[in-house]
């Protein structure tokens, strides 16, 4: 019996691959490309958990904490209802804190609170579809309160409590 020993030509293997892998990898490009844009477009949409009761109205909360809530907060919304808002959980003390309105389609109120007394109100905060986009900055905040623009009367001094709305402990 007479055994054979072919060669193959690793550049000829090579090739083979690639005019298997090549179109894959171009219709993944394709198909991904859109997919991934889209995906980072969507508005995030956190759990309400949290209730602010503020001069007899009524605020249910959605919390950002992670730093990817952080950053997305209200991007991409077409509206928010006037009894709805987001709290920014900052996570540590910070001074001069800067938010922008990029990529939010509708005018809000920025509320900075330090151990939930207001240092700073920005009311009237404008979109902004474009950067650069202004920068509204608070005094210091440990938390950052946003609200449909000119719905609530909250001012510099006052003292928030935000109840949360599955557990007992209200102040969290």
């Amino acid at each position: 019996m007479q055994i054979s020993k072919i060669k193959l030509d690793p550049y000829i293997m090579g090739l083979k691959v690639l005019n298997i892998a090549g179109p894959i990898a171009g219709i993944c490009l394709i198909i991904g490309m859109p997919t991934v844009a889209y995906l980072q477009t969507r508005p995030q949409q956190l759990p309400i958990t949290r209730k602010l009761i503020h001069n007899g109205q009524k605020f249910y909360l959605e919390v950002a904490a992670k730093p990817d809530e952080l950053v997305k907060g209200l991007k991409f919304r077409a509206t928010l209802p006037s009894d709805k808002g987001m709290l920014f959980k900052l996570g540590e003390q910070y001074q001069n804190v800067g938010f922008w309105m990029h990529q939010v389609r509708f005018p809000l109120d920025i509320i900075y609170l330090d151990d939930g007394v207001v240092t700073t109100v920005i009311n009237n905060a404008q979109p902004c579809s474009q950067a650069p986009c202004t920068i509204y900055y608070g005094s210091s905040a440990t938390k950052v309160l946003e609200l449909p623009a000119g719905v609530s009367n909250i001012q510099v001094g006052d003292k928030l409590t935000f109840k949360n709305l599955y557990a007992k402990d209200d102040s969290k």
